[in-house]
């Protein structure tokens, strides 16, 4: 029996990174960020990191299909929702309190004063009260 060997068929990095990832509907269900593997009993287990609608998906490369134009998956996955994004409400300035009694004015060169001066601000004088 004459056997020929299994040819392999490497791929690189450049030619997955940024392409769209399609699950088996047809929905495009993010782009491809990076490749990521981890490590097992069995051995390495190769993944694409996928950005879907902000999120980070690791796709096992044994659900993919193809890779063409974009890459096409063998299973179907849900469609992708935006993140809710949190917005602050805005900041309220506190108002500065103006009234009687929150300053010390000076009774010889009338500068107004903290209310917790003992000596103006202005001519160095000691202030009543």
């Amino acid at each position: 029996m004459d056997e020929k060997p299994e040819s392999k068929v490497f791929i690189k990095r450049g030619e997955v990174v940024g392409k769209q990832v399609v699950e088996k509907r047809g929905y495009v269900i993010g782009t491809v960020k990076d490749l990521s593997f981890t490590i097992t009993s069995e051995g390495v287990e190769l993944a694409i990191s996928v950005d879907s609608a902000g999120r980070e998906l690791n796709i096992p490369w044994a659900e993919i299909q193809a890779i063409g134009d974009v890459v096409l998956l063998k299973s179907q996955y849900e469609k992708p929702t935006p993140a809710p994004t949190l917005v602050a409400p805005p900041a309220v300035p506190t108002p500065t309190p103006i009234g009687v009694g929150l300053e010390k004015i000076c009774p010889y060169c009338e500068f107004k004063n903290p209310s917790d001066a003992k000596f103006c601000v202005r001519c160095g004088r000691r202030l009543p009260g």
